[in-house]
């Protein structure tokens, strides 16, 4: 619920709040302002308003709660597709969660039945010589690189953040090396393969997945989801589609939540957070928080509006990232039963280079029975550049030249229809959380930016988070 306390206001910020007020609406005082409606956003904000008694305001840019998450209901076979975030698996006491919002987790389903070609989606040639690489070697690798990281302790120093990482030139050699020169010292080098179509919108996005540093990597490919990818664990979904996760979160919020809202302008300083939020119909409403907690991704482009320092200048133009799509798609002339995977020509000779320049398709699947959907996933290592039309225009372009190349009959002129999309937008963010943990200028910071980008964990770094930010308030 949103209050009315009272905040010191240093005079030169009383003099801007005032003249922004009297263009505003309406202006609301509240304990903490949440950027980002996200799993980590969504999460503090329920966890701050319910075992804290804090007021929060809670500003998501899109019409519904849910980041990452995206659930499209198919009306043909009555089947439901959650095409963004698919799995939850346990960390912890993390999936307690659920059952507080009476919500039900099911086992996942085993994945469709398909059969895999590989195509060279840049030429649209179908790679026939290609042999992947042993599916054993791989999840042997990975199972050493598991062993590695757990007797070295390094899931201790990157989960849930990275509170136990040690300074400076203590950081173990080894997570400073590219994953590649990791996988041959230690003669894991199958893992690579193994990992990468799991990180594609991630560190994958990112252009040479061999020069990733590993400690950027295990925020991609973290301990706790080591296991769940090898299945030593459970993975779960949320009954009638994980988009419910959300929505029973929203209700709970109730007007708390801001939505189609940004942050146009803010000032920001030891006593508190002023920021002018603008919804997407123009009617603008003055935030006064005592604390502001970002839960969106933390670059120049996201973070302009939040009266930037130079200090934090300097630290968040260092970060490097990419940006990622999902959607699902339809097209008559794509095959049922199958997986187009992307793969480079020189795969052929060394199936343990699966690596791909980007932009790129990763792979088009299709869902199975008698659905005529497929999921697709796009990345790019251009942020600025590699938008939704430009995305989509790298599916359109690999459709047409598998057509081309007779991979894939001709299309006949058939538009592909894309049925839904969603720009899940920076991918692989490489700053170290270390330098953003202490709440400087009221302002902390959780999400995928600063913590390992799969649900369980972010919720688990909040539970460390929160308290510290609410014992200085």
């Amino acid at each position: 619920m949103r209050t009315m306390a009272f905040l010191q206001v240093p005079a030169v910020l009383l003099i801007l709040f005032a003249v922004a007020k009297t263009a505003a609406e309406q202006v609301v005082h509240t304990d903490v302002a949440i950027i980002g409606g996200g799993a980590s956003g969504a999460h503090a904000a329920f966890r701050l308003q319910e075992d804290f008694g804090k007021s929060v305001v809670l500003i998501e840019k899109q019409s519904i709660l849910g980041g990452h998450v995206d659930t499209y209901f198919d009306q043909q076979t009555g089947r439901i597709h959650d095409y963004g975030v698919q799995v939850y698996f346990p960390y912890e006491d993390a999936l307690d969660f659920f059952a507080r919002l009476n919500l039900t987790l099911l086992p996942n389903p085993p994945r469709a039945a398909n059969v895999a070609r590989f195509v060279e989606f840049s030429t649209g040639k179908e790679l026939a010589d290609f042999r992947p690489l042993d599916s054993q070697r791989g999840t042997e690798a990975v199972r050493k690189f598991l062993a590695l990281a757990t007797d070295k302790g390094y899931d201790k120093m990157t989960q849930p953040g990275y509170w136990n990482l040690p300074p400076g030139d203590s950081i173990p050699e080894d997570l400073l090396l590219p994953i590649g020169e990791l996988a041959k010292k230690y003669s894991i080098e199958p893992m690579l393969a193994a990992m990468y179509p799991s990180t594609g919108g991630g560190v994958g996005s990112r252009g040479d997945f061999n020069n990733v540093m590993t400690l950027t990597l295990m925020k991609s490919f973290p301990v706790a989801w080591i296991r769940a990818f090898l299945n030593d664990i459970e993975k779960f979904h949320v009954e009638g589609g994980n988009q419910r996760l959300f929505d029973t979160i929203a209700k709970r919020l109730g007007d708390s939540v801001f939505y189609d809202a940004v942050v146009t302008a803010a000032q920001r300083n030891e006593t508190g957070a002023y920021l002018t939020v603008e919804k997407r119909n123009g009617q603008k409403t003055i935030v006064v928080a005592k604390k502001l907690l970002l839960a969106v991704q933390p670059t120049l482009e996201n973070l302009a509006p939040f009266d930037l320092n130079q200090q934090e200048r300097s630290l968040f133009s260092k970060a490097k990232y990419g940006r990622s799509h999902t959607g699902i798609i339809s097209h008559s002339k794509l095959p049922n039963a199958t997986t187009l995977r992307n793969m480079p020509a020189a795969a052929v000779q060394n199936p343990a280079s699966p690596f791909l320049n980007t932009p790129f398709v990763l792979s088009i699947s299709h869902y199975g029975g008698t659905s005529k959907l497929y999921s697709v996933g796009a990345s790019g290592s251009d942020y600025g550049a590699f938008n939704e039309e430009e995305a989509q225009a790298t599916v359109r372009s690999a459709l047409e030249k598998m057509s081309e190349a007779g991979t894939l009959p001709n299309l006949e002129g058939e538009p592909l229809r894309v049925v839904a999309w969603s720009d899940h937008e920076v991918g692989g963010l490489g700053v170290s959380a270390g330098d953003m943990r202490d709440g400087k200028r009221s302002t902390w910071f959780t999400g995928g930016g600063v913590a390992a980008d799969f649900t369980p964990i972010l919720w688990k770094f909040n539970d460390d988070l929160l308290p510290r930010m609410v014992e200085k308030m």
